[in-house]
């Protein structure tokens, strides 16, 4: 029987990149490997203390005695006696059974726990709430009050982030975006480092206001932010990639499946698709890898 020793901690960016790295380091494929996750990993507020995903893998032919592997998804959060790991393995692939790394650890039985049964299948049309999300039904309860104390409490955050900027006021009434611009060349091609990845800080500093701004009121408030007009050149961008797809989809009559994306940007993707003829869309996965598939009518 393999000892600790047989193991070996592997680090990355997410748990799926530490598992890459533990594949490759041993040769195997993911159903060949038994692991434990340490720690999933956190992407921090702002690109700000963001910590590693950790675990320990070794491959399943060097574990004497091992239980077999279920094919299904792991079990819920709730019931695991220890931190349970997020979605490790890859959407198409039976995620394997994790295996703590103990030492003359007794056989199990192949017959899974009463208690920790697999999910449950996903549904395989997005409901309505994805194509008109929370963020449309949210932004229609905008008020003038929440777009004053969102502007001011904006200007403090940017005047603090020692950014040459200013808040302007784009569209009307529940519609209207507090926009971030620069006040120079120079201030606008800073701003692009606060936009983020895919929008990534853009998104964490709406979310920032928008609690300030709750706490400020009293009460629930949301306004939109974005930054030197990202969002109206994202969502052109998203447009133009939907109908790629559904071209491609109407060509080969094999489903294509989207980058992931927020609930507002899948929601541009479902508005210019529908009623789009031989094609329909529907979205796929769990936040924040969730994602539109485009498939043949």
């Amino acid at each position: 029987m393999a000892s600790e020793s047989a193991y070996q901690e592997f680090t990355g960016k997410s748990v799926e990149e530490a598992l890459k790295i533990a594949c490759e380091t041993f040769k195997v494929g993911l159903a060949d490997l038994d692991f434990e996750i340490i720690a999933p990993g956190s992407k921090g507020v702002l690109g700000m203390g963001a910590e590693p995903a950790r675990i320990v893998a070794a491959p399943a032919s060097a574990i004497a005695g091992s239980a077999p592997k279920r094919s299904t998804e792991p079990a819920p959060r709730a019931a695991a006696p220890r931190a349970a790991a997020p979605r490790d393995a890859e959407p198409r692939e039976a995620a394997p059974r994790e295996a703590a790394p103990r030492a003359a650890r007794p056989e199990r039985s192949a017959a899974p726990r009463a208690e920790r049964p697999a999910r449950a299948p996903r549904p395989e049309r997005a409901p309505r709430e994805e194509r008109e999300p929370r963020e449309r039904r949210e932004r229609s309860e905008t008020t003038p009050e929440m777009i004053a104390g969102g502007k001011e409490i904006l200007e403090t955050l940017i005047k603090h982030l020692d950014f040459e900027a200013e808040i302007r006021l784009s569209g009307e009434g529940s519609e209207t975006v507090l926009n971030v611009a620069g006040t120079s060349p120079e201030a606008v091609e800073e701003l692009g480092s606060l936009i983020g990845r895919r929008g990534e800080r853009l998104q964490a500093i709406q979310h920032l206001v928008n609690l300030m701004l709750s706490r400020k009121l009293g009460e629930w408030a949301r306004v939109t932010v974005d930054i030197e007009e990202y969002r109206g050149r994202r969502e052109a961008q998203l447009r133009a990639l939907a109908r790629k797809a559904g071209e491609r989809v109407r060509e080969t009559g094999r489903a294509v499946q989207l980058e992931p994306m927020t609930a507002l940007e899948r929601r541009w993707v479902h508005m210019e698709l529908q009623g789009a003829p031989g094609i329909a869309t529907e979205s796929a996965g769990e936040e924040p890898e969730r994602r539109v598939v485009v498939i043949p009518a």
